[in-house]
């Protein structure tokens, strides 16, 4: 089982509403690909600095369930429950550091 997060560049407040819609269409790939932004791609290293993204050389200490997805603007990260709080708590302040809208699913 994961955790799901995902975080992307926008204006805030959104409704839950539309946070699902744009978080359902990044988790499908209904998107048209696109080089990231600099503000996803500032949070996506200093986020792997910390939390290694998934690999095969990896596996059991990236506390991903599967390796992140990166947009032109977003990330949509699925965390193991055992290590959900600590991903939830630097994926939070990694946010607001970056000034990105997180939503949980």
């Amino acid at each position: 089982m994961s955790f799901d997060l995902g975080v992307w560049l926008g204006p805030e407040p959104v409704t839950a509403s539309e946070a699902f819609l744009r978080y359902a269409a990044w988790s499908d790939g209904r998107t048209e690909p696109g080089e990231p932004r600099p503000e996803v791609v500032a949070f996506y290293e200093e986020l792997t600095s910390v939390f290694p993204d998934l690999t095969a050389e990896n596996y059991g200490v990236s506390p991903w369930s599967v390796p992140l997805t990166v947009g032109e603007d977003f990330v949509l990260m699925n965390a193991v429950f055992p290590r959900a709080d600590e991903v939830c708590r630097a994926v939070l302040e990694l946010a607001q550091r970056h000034r990105l809208v997180l939503f949980e699913p």
